[in-house]
Formats: C-alpha cells, sequence, structure tokens
C-alpha cells in the first residue's frame, strides 16, 4: 500500500479505547475519545501553511489528516482538541510527519510504511516517542505508542479503534 493510500484510509469517525501505562511509576490509566478525522488533499491551505512553517516543500506534501479528538479521561474528564498532520514523502515507504496540535508548537517526526504498519518516530527533549497504526480490517484499527528516555521505557499505551462512519459534512 502506498503512503497516500494509508492516509486516505484513516479518514471517517472512529470510537478509540486508550489504556496508559506508566512504567516508571507503576500506574495506568483508561481513558476513551471520539475521532472525526478528515483526509486533506497536498493543495489543502492547512497543508501548505504547515509546510511553510516547517520550511518543507509543499510539492513533496501527500496530503494530510485533520484530526478532532473528544476524549473522556478515567476521571471522568473531558478534553477537546485539534490537530492537523500532514506527510511528506521521501519514497513510496518513508517521509516526514508533520504535527500542529491546537496551542503546542509544531512537531517533525519520520515515519516508515512497511507491510502496511505505520511507523511514527518522534524525538523532543530526549524523549523519544514510537507510535505504530495498523488495520486489522478496514474499519478496525490499533495504535500503540511507547515513550523512551535516557532511563529507558517511560509510558506504553494501547488503543484500539473502530471506525462508525464517515465524517458529517
Amino acid at each position: 500500500m502506498q503512503n497516500v493510500n494509508f492516509f486516505k484510509k484513516q479518514g471517517g469517525r472512529w470510537f478509540s479505547q486508550r489504556t496508559t501505562h506508566y512504567l516508571k511509576a507503576g500506574g495506568s490509566k483508561a481513558g476513551k475519545s471520539d475521532l472525526e478525522v478528515t483526509y486533506l488533499d497536498a493543495q489543502a491551505d492547512g497543508i501548505a501553511q504547515l509546510c511553510s512553517e516547517a520550511s518543507c516543500s509543499a510539492e513533496d506534501a501527500l496530503g494530510g489528516l485533520q484530526i478532532v479528538q473528544k476524549s473522556t479521561l478515567s476521571a471522568g474528564q473531558t478534553r477537546t482538541q485539534s490537530t492537523l498532520l500532514a506527510a511528506i514523502s521521501t519514497d513510496d515507504h518513508t517521509g516526514k510527519l508533520l504535527r500542529q496540535t491546537a496551542g503546542q508548537s509544531l512537531s517533525l517526526s519520520q515515519y516508515q510504511l512497511e507491510n502496511e504498519v505505520l511507523t511514527v518516530t518522534t524525538e523532543m527533549d530526549g524523549i523519544r516517542a514510537e507510535e505504530r497504526w495498523w488495520f486489522i480490517t478496514e474499519n478496525l484499527r490499533m495504535r500503540t505508542n511507547v515513550l523512551s528516555g535516557e532511563a529507558g521505557q517511560i509510558m506504553a499505551s494501547f488503543c484500539s479503534e473502530i471506525r462508525l462512519g464517515d465524517v458529517k459534512a
């Protein structure tokens, strides 16, 4: 599967159930989210702007994703955040992923698509995050995330996500 097809496949309304383990502290948290994921083609205004902010050529952009996440944490608190992702292709299997979450600074990650598993690696402030996305079926997606620092692994999370349908226009 080529990169662009994998990103297009992400579109839709998703229900996400997440478990996070804090390995050093020994605690765990559970949460759930409703996600609305919209695929954006490479010419979308937000993609061009994100590329410009990251000093990347918008001509190399495959496209991107607009993700609106409404989360319920284990304490019953809710949080909504919006994230814009832009995929910059290096070749059919690797590239850069630009991520802008409202209220946060732009982050740059590397991605690799191998055997229909997307691996996204981000390094920032001495912390390395490795996230993996893959599909079990067209409507069932899995994600894992491991954070590591100098002293080893800090946190691990697992999400199972069910597509509920298309994003309402």
